[in-house]
């Protein structure tokens, strides 16, 4: 093999054994946090109210998401931030709502949370009062068909006005028959039902 050819060889050799070391250190550098974002039913129960909006996109992992990665993503929305379970029609999601000030105020999910034996029936919702307390509401709903789904405090730093909505399936799958009870300070003040029999 002649000189030139040696050197071209070596040349190439040493190219690609220098782009492999390069590929290698960035990879490296990024590390596997950069994709290994998840939002989960736990993260979303674990924010407390009162979190201040850039540290609750920190414990989100939002810096981490890649909007519309099949793993699921944060956005911010100025006064709100929604993150997603993955990319996919009626995924799991939820929304943290922040005050002027920037502190966590409000959340809301859809399903995130399911209930565990959905069986309302129109029967128990029409037995629902407006005024009732939250214990009576109890007494003639299955709790298990139901779900804390929204919850906040509109006054907050104080923590009167406190507002609720539980949403309760009567059966499984995609858009069961359900209704809606809104509560404030643990007082019945509406209520809403769709297709319940």
């Amino acid at each position: 093999m002649n000189p030139t050819a040696k050197a071209s060889r070596f040349l190439l050799a040493a190219l690609a054994t220098g782009t492999a070391l390069l590929t290698t250190a960035a990879s490296a550098q990024a590390g596997p946090a950069d994709f290994s974002f998840s939002f989960t039913p736990e993260k979303y129960s674990r924010l407390p109210f009162g979190t201040a909006k850039a540290d609750a996109w920190e414990q989100l992992g939002g810096a981490l998401s890649r909007p519309g990665s099949a793993d699921g993503w944060c956005e911010d929305f100025g006064r709100s931030v929604t993150c997603w379970t993955t990319s996919s029609d009626y995924a799991p999601y939820g929304t943290f709502s922040f005050t002027e000030d920037g502190k966590l105020w409000k959340k809301h999910h859809e399903g995130l949370y399911e209930p565990t034996a959905p069986s309302i029936r129109l029967a128990h919702y029409n037995q629902v009062r407006i005024g009732m307390t939250e214990t009576q509401l109890w007494s003639v709903v299955p709790r298990d068909s139901c779900v804390l789904q929204d919850e906040g405090y509109p006054n907050w730093p104080a923590t009167d006005g406190r507002t609720e909505m539980y949403w309760c399936d009567a059966s499984t799958g995609l858009f069961p028959p359900n209704a809606r009870f809104y509560l404030t300070d643990g007082t019945v003040t509406a209520k809403y039902q769709r297709s319940l029999t």
